[in-house]
């Protein structure tokens, strides 16, 4: 994989840095909290399944905090203790998530479609507004989101897949609006990915001739966008292609620039203010 290495960022600058990671249970949140605590960083761990939470701890030596990730106070409650072990937060990345979920017609499930968003939309949403005061007062720092390939392109697995284009939306309009707090925001778009979400998944994937990433090539490429330093960006991911940002089309809507948002209402000014 290719990127560009800041001095301040890269594998030495992990050191003494505080990394949050939800999902820290799991296959790729897992294989995180092994590489950050091996590269000096200071590991706060977020899942919802306690026992894999608490192994992961005990392997890594990272701060677990059982979260529902889906709850802003539970969020809340997991910057705090961030905060309080380690003194501050510099890098967030934002990993739950489910993939299972409805579909329309007579498979609808109504609570199985709300599950679904409240996993993979309302954790990133809650995540971001949570840490924002920490990262702020760090004086800017660093999210990563993860979402999918299915969140740039139609799926058969329309919720999930409206789920993850949320998500990409979500991450491209934060980006200019983090700007002036230092904080630089970014969507990874793995396609498979081998871990225990999917297990039953795989062999057909396989079968098919479908490439499936592993944890690490995934966190090798969340370590790349953090070097890289650009925000608002989509990064697909691939085992074989490793980490490039997606080539979204440039859509001008005219007047657009001379509009201005704040605090949820919106204003017009002249050209040149």
């Amino acid at each position: 994989m290719s990127g560009i290495l800041p001095e301040t960022t890269g594998a030495a600058g992990f050191a003494g840095r505080v990394v949050l990671i939800t999902g820290g249970g799991g296959g790729i949140g897992s294989a995180a909290a092994r590489r950050f605590t091996a590269r000096g960083a200071r590991v706060v761990l977020a899942d919802i399944d306690r026992a894999r939470g608490d192994a992961v701890a005990r392997e890594t030596g990272a701060l677990f905090v059982p979260t529902d990730t889906s709850d802003l106070a539970d969020n809340e409650k997991l910057v705090r203790a961030a905060v309080e072990r380690f003194g501050g937060v510099d890098v967030v990345w934002l990993n739950a998530g489910v993939l299972a979920g409805s579909s329309l017609g007579d498979g609808f499930d109504r609570e199985a479609y709300r599950r679904l968003f409240a996993s993979n939309v309302d954790s990133v949403v809650y995540g971001v507004q949570a840490a924002l005061p920490a990262l702020r007062e760090r004086g800017g720092g660093s999210i990563v989101v993860t979402a999918s390939t299915t969140g740039l392109r139609p799926s058969p697995e329309v919720f999930y897949s409206a789920s993850k284009h949320a998500v990409v939306g979500l991450v491209r309009s934060l980006g200019p609006v983090l700007a002036g707090d230092g904080i630089t925001v970014n969507v990874l778009c793995p396609g498979a990915v081998d871990t225990p979400l999917v297990a039953e998944r795989l062999a057909a994937w396989r079968a098919a001739g479908v490439a499936v990433a592993t944890p690490d090539q995934v966190v090798d490429a969340m370590e790349e966008v953090v070097r890289d330093g650009r925000t608002g960006q989509a990064w697909v991911v691939g085992p074989d292609t490793g980490v490039t940002p997606f080539a979204f089309a440039d859509l001008v809507v005219a007047g657009e620039h001379r509009l201005r948002f704040a605090d949820g209402k919106v204003s017009s000014v002249p050209d040149g203010d």
